[in-house]
Order: C-alpha cells, then structure tokens, then sequence
C-alpha cells in the first residue's frame, strides 16, 4: 500500500545507499572489536525504540551512535553500521513490511556516511577531537546527520498521507523533536570520548540513551492518560444515560469520517472525534426527569437543558482536558444563522470543527430512535440537513457530508456496524483500539494497493 511517488522516492534512497554500501565494500575486511562493540551499542539502542503516538513507526535512539561510527571510523564504517545493526524490535519481529524495512536501513546508511563525509569535507580531525574544546567540523557533522535522518523520514511520510512537510511535522514529529535535541550532544559526546578512551566507554552512552527513551515513553503516556480521561467521563455518561453515551459515541465517530473525508490533519480529526464524544457531557448534570421526558418541554426545562454545552464546556475546563475541543463543546449548537445558543454566533464565527459535530449531531439524532419518536431513514434525514443548509448549517459543510453519505450509509456502516445503534454499552478498553483500527482502514482506502 505504498502510493507511486512514495515508492520511487523509497527507491532513489535505496539505490543511493547501494551505491554507497557497494564504494565502501572494503571496510568489511577490516572489522575489529570497536565495530563489535558499537554494533552491540547499536543494537541495543534500536531495540528500545519508542511507538509514535500515531500511525506506525517508532522513534529509534540509534542515531548518535551511526553519527559516532561515521566520524571516528570513518564514512565507510558509518555507512555499515546504519544497515543490519539499526534494526528495532518491530523490525526484527516482522511487524512492518519488507519495503520500509529496507528503505530504514537505506536511510541510517546514508546517515552515516553523510555524518562522516562532511566531517572530513570540513577538516575534521580526530586525533584533535577533546572533551576540553568545541569542533566545528563535529557540530555541523552532527546536525547533517540529525537533519537527513529527520527529513527522510518526514518526507516519505508526507508523501505516504499527501499531506503537507508542515503538517507531518505537526501531527507526528512535534512530540519527538526535543529528544533529537538531547541526541545530538550525545553523539558529539560520544565522538570526543572515544578519542581519548577508545571502544570501552562508549557502552556508558547508553545511559543517557535510556533516560532519553524514559522521557518520550512518559510523555506518549501522558497522552494516553488524556484518552482515559475521556473514556472515565464516558462511563459516567453511560451509566447516567444509555442512550446519550451511544449517541455521543456515534457523533464522534461520524465527525472523525466527515472531517477525514474534508482532508483536515489527523489531529484535528482526532480532536472532533474528542468533541463529539464529549459533545453533550453536559447533561450529566441535567435531571432525568426532564432529560427523559417524553412530552413537551417547558419554558424553564428547555432554559435547563439548553444549558448543557455551558456545563459540559465547564466541566471539561474543570478536569483540564479536550484543548480546543472544550469550545467546540460549548458551541454545537450555534447555528449558521445566529439564532443558535448559548452566544448567538454567526457563520464563520462558528469553528469549522464545531460546524462539523453540529451537522453530524443532527444527523445521528434524527436517524436515532427516542422515546417520543422513531428513527427517520438515511435519506430523510440527509433531506432534512440539506433543507436546513445555510440557516441552521454551514453550506459547505452540508455539501460535503451530503457527497460523503452519497458513497456511504453512515447510520447503517458507521453507526450500527461499530456496536454503537441500540446497545451502546462497549468496555472501554475497546475505544482506542478500535479508532486505531479505523485510522489504519482509512490509510488502506487513500493509498493505492501494491
């Protein structure tokens, strides 16, 4: 499932590192013990890499140690030590497909005789290297070597998603990038030392290596704790009200394929999902008799449960979680015209991501049985929001979903088909595992087959 240009861009790297791998053939009969050690270092150091927070790749930590090989035993050496020694644990337990397997030991090679290379284009010597001095050829060596492994990669993922090199970064690498900052002083560290101590000492590296991986493993959890959050709050949901917890799930569910098919980053898709799922969070804090009531509401019922985008924003403010989502919250039920509450918001004042989760909103709930009336069908609701297009809802949002609900019924394959139509009681460990799934079934559709 590689698109066309990323596999000729895969293929110029590989060949690149061929060409290279195939010029520097003849360090292989001289390898010695410093090889042995640093391929172990290597070997080590991918082992321990650390799952992006989405899509699939990992952040390896092997990257100051193919920089080290590079300068102190030269561009031919560098280039060797990025292949076989720099494979993770996902990679040697066939987790991810040949191709970018060898498109990674491609790009590591390349790495390492580049970091090499330019060190001794720049005069770099390593008899002078010391721990008392700065050298300038190292320090440009190191930031070569650190920025072709991170644009590499981040081109071949944004040529993977069609997506923009600024958002790739944003959504995929913004979380990672201080540890590229604390790596590169370690492999500088690492060339100086082996200077002056040789092979032995460098296994001590591996600490600060470590302490590195300890630090990108606590912030993914503290991005997993924030899921969970979420997810507690969606239990009380569901024991305060069944059917508004399967509605919320489903409101979420439907924004996240909406906002995929309107080509907006993955972060923010993740976020409406976030916003749909807390959308109506706020009538945890409305009384049953009249969240459950079948007739007509009153004046002064209407004005309470018309207060639940203020309640539900206010409790997420309160917990600290949802980030923007909080607002989004707050406004779905702004109209496009201004007659919307709670602040009478007009057009573009609304967020685009809150005009998303207004549209679906209505959509699930005119398509959900309640106790005061049955289900409309697929087609009668999408009538009904097209009717509504540019007084209640945004019109370009509304031509969207309608040309999405055109390919797909979202009620039957979206709702219904994810356990979420009538019996919306799901264990909660399910939640994250299956919007990974989904993620993973979309990447599937928007690339072509191999």
């Amino acid at each position: 499932m590689y698109p066309v240009k990323l596999r000729i861009y895969m293929g110029l790297v590989g060949l690149a590192s061929l060409v290279i791998l195939i010029v520097s053939r003849a360090f292989l009969t001289n390898l010695d013990v410093s090889v042995a050690i640093f391929a172990g270092a290597a070997l080590l150091s991918s082992l321990f890499a650390v799952e992006m927070m989405r899509g699939q790749g990992a952040v390896s930590l092997v990257l100051p140690v193919v920089l080290t090989v590079g300068i102190v035993m030269g561009p031919a050496a560098g280039a060797w030590m990025g292949t076989i020694p720099t494979m993770n644990q996902r990679e040697l337990t066939g987790k991810v497909k040949w191709p970018s397997v060898l498109f990674n030991r491609a790009q590591f090679a390349i790495v390492g005789w580049s970091s090499g290379e330019v060190f001794r284009a720049l005069g770099g010597d390593v008899g002078r290297l010391s721990l008392a001095g700065l050298s300038g050829p190292l320090i440009v060596a190191a930031l070569v070597a650190f920025g072709l492994n991170f644009f590499i990669n981040l081109i071949a993922v944004a040529l993977r998603q069609e997506r923009s090199l600024k958002e790739i970064t944003r959504v995929y690498y913004k979380w990672m990038l201080p540890s590229f900052f604390v790596m590169l002083p370690v492999g500088y560290l690492m060339a100086a030392v082996y200077r002056v101590s040789g092979p032995w000492p460098e296994l001590i590296f591996l600490v600060p290596l470590i302490a590195v991986r300890t630090w990108m493993v606590l912030v993914k959890r503290v991005h997993e704790m924030y899921n969970h959050t979420i997810r507690v709050l969606l239990v009380g949901l569901d024991a305060k009200d069944p059917y508004t917890f399967g509605h919320s799930m489903r409101v979420g569910q439907y924004g996240a394929v909406l906002a995929r098919y309107m080509k907006l980053p993955e972060d923010v898709v993740e976020q409406i999902r976030h916003a749909g799922m807390l959308h109506d969070i706020g009538k945890m804090a409305i009384p049953d008799e009249i969240l459950n009531k079948r007739g007509r509401l009153t004046i002064p019922e209407t004005f309470t449960i018309q207060r639940h985008p203020v309640l539900g924003s206010s409790m997420l403010t309160q917990v600290k979680i949802a980030g923007c989502a909080r607002d989004w919250v707050l406004h779905h039920h702004e109209r496009w015209d201004g007659t919307g509450y709670p602040d009478n918001m007009v057009g573009e004042e609304i967020p685009l991501e809150t005009r998303i989760v207004s549209v679906v909103d209505a959509y699930d709930a005119m398509t959900s049985d309640r106790p005061y009336r049955q289900a409309m069908s697929h087609e009668d609701a999408l009538k009904e929001i097209m009717e509504e297009s540019g007084t209640q809802f945004d019109p370009l949002v509304v031509e969207k979903f309608v040309e999405l609900c055109s390919e797909v019924n979202l009620a039957a394959e979206e709702g219904a088909g994810h356990g979420w139509d009538r019996t919306p009681n799901i264990p909660i460990e399910e939640l994250q595992a299956e919007y990974e799934r989904e993620l993973q079934e979309y990447l599937a559709k928007e690339t072509p087959q191999e």
